[in-house]
């Protein structure tokens, strides 16, 4: 599939070529030092801190045609953790590999937007606590975008998409046929954008279902809210409740742990920005292995994924011009709500340094 994508590419660009403004190539490359310090892990036991060098790179094109865009794009990654695009230098370049990263035809016109294939799934969010932006779903998005001409109501969207997941922890379906797949997940969302002055104020209300498998679902409804003023600032507030039940499904202590937060403030200075965040989410409040990676909850399995925790995010960062930044991360994190297995609770602090480049 790889070969295929580059020999592609590289047809493209030769009959187009490179200079025509239709065709955009495009790239980015991330790479810093990452600390992991204070583990404790859920037997009460300590962890030692470790180090590691992160790299992630990605490649890819566009091409506009009309109202139609062709796009592609091949990433670092690796299968198992598809919510994590970074490789580890040293030790071999340990489970490295480069996927297929994106693959898709967009139409756009007259306000609306649709795409199929391999793409950014098609919702609009303040951070990542319900979608990793690394993950990268097949299916079908569409778009509408409605215009008010009044004071108080200028823009409206209508988001939605339908996508299919191949491969998850809850079971060990693999392979099946596209409209018999056993996991899959949709989405419905309506976002009012508010601009007044200069006060900018987006509302979302989110309807988020997810099948993992035949007896184990997701029915989450989540409010998205967006607040900027005076240009440098900005509040956000999103809500998540799972309307699901699991009783005789789940562990027993975690089976009513299905709603959760997150509160955060940001601040711009003309090249810096400093973001604030908190975050609270239960186990069952967002479909964890969709989730962001980034809150370090150290496990020996894959139990814990990107929920059960509360902790504080800080992020740093420094553009040093259009195309390159200076990104500082930390993330403190601890686990909610015991398994039954376990007699202690989860607790990290994770450290990145990242220097991020884009062309």
């Amino acid at each position: 599939m790889k070969n295929i994508f580059l020999s592609l590419l590289l047809i493209t660009i030769l009959q187009a070529g490179y200079s025509q403004n239709n065709l955009k190539i495009f790239g980015h490359i991330s790479t810093g030092p990452e600390l992991n310090r204070n583990i404790r892990l859920a037997d009460n036991s300590t962890q030692a801190g470790y180090d590691r060098l992160l790299l992630k790179m990605n490649f890819g094109f566009k091409y506009l045609y009309d109202n139609f865009t062709f796009s592609g794009r091949v990433s670092t990654g690796n299968t198992a953790h598809p919510n994590s695009p970074y490789v580890y230098l040293g030790n071999g370049y340990s489970r490295k590999s480069i996927l297929l990263d994106k693959a898709y035809i967009k139409y756009k016109h007259s306000g609306w937007t649709a795409w199929i294939g391999k793409n950014s799934i098609n919702l609009w969010k303040t951070n990542e606590i319900l979608w990793d932006n690394d993950i990268k779903p097949e299916g079908i998005g569409i778009g509408k975008k409605l215009h008010f001409y009044g004071d108080y109501v200028p823009e409206f969207k209508i988001n939605t998409g339908y996508f299919f997941i191949n491969s998850n922890p809850y079971n060990n379906t693999k392979i099946a046929t596209t409209f018999d797949q056993q996991n899959f997940l949709s989405f419905v969302q309506l976002q009012t954008i508010f601009s007044i002055n200069r006060h900018h104020l987006i509302l979302s209300p989110t309807y988020f279902y997810g099948n993992i498998s035949k007896t184990f679902d997701y029915n989450i409804f989540a409010v998205m809210f967006h607040y900027k003023f005076l240009y440098d600032y900005i509040f956000y507030a999103d809500y998540y409740h799972n309307f699901s039940t699991y009783e005789n499904q789940v562990d027993v202590n975690l089976q009513n742990q299905k709603s959760g937060f997150d509160l955060g403030l940001g601040w711009y200075y003309r090249k810096f920005m400093l973001k604030l965040m908190y975050a609270y989410i239960e186990k069952y409040a967002v479909i964890d292995f969709l989730s962001q990676d980034n809150w370090l909850l150290p496990t020996t399995d894959d139990s814990q994924f990107g929920s059960n925790f509360k902790g504080i995010n800080s992020r740093f960062s420094y553009k040093i011009n259009r195309n390159f930044s200076v990104i500082f991360n930390v993330w403190y994190a601890k686990q909610i709500q015991y398994f039954s297995s376990q007699n202690g609770l989860f607790e990290a602090t994770r450290m990145r340094l990242e220097f991020d480049f884009k062309f």
